[in-house]
């Protein structure tokens, strides 16, 4: 995966807008729509550690999508992926599951 796509999946995962982002890092939020279009494909080291540490990830997961510290956000993202695929009635069975799950 690329930083578009692995920043794209942060931001899901998050559930932060792209405003959001730009304003907790003073990256325009220009700027980090060029990053998510593939416009720029890769900002600057200063730009992307503002925006992993905004994020709670790491440099290396947005550029290369692979960190053994980030595995629950690679996890997380399949289920996500996964979920979308999913009828309403089996969402409900789902959450249901993962809500008793939490209760642990």
């Amino acid at each position: 995966m690329c930083f578009a796509e692995n920043l794209k999946e942060m931001l899901e995962i998050k559930d932060i807008e792209v405003k959001e982002l730009a304003n907790a890092t003073g990256i325009s939020k220009n700027t980090i729509d060029n990053y998510l279009s593939g416009q720029k494909s890769i900002p600057n080291a200063e730009n992307a550690v503002k925006i992993a540490k905004f994020l709670g990830t790491t440099v290396e997961y947005l550029v290369t999508g692979l960190d053994q510290e980030n595995l629950p956000h690679q996890q997380i993202s399949r289920i996500i992926k996964n979920l979308h695929r999913l009828k309403k009635t089996d969402l409900e069975a789902v959450n249901t599951i993962i809500e008793s799950l939490a209760k642990k």
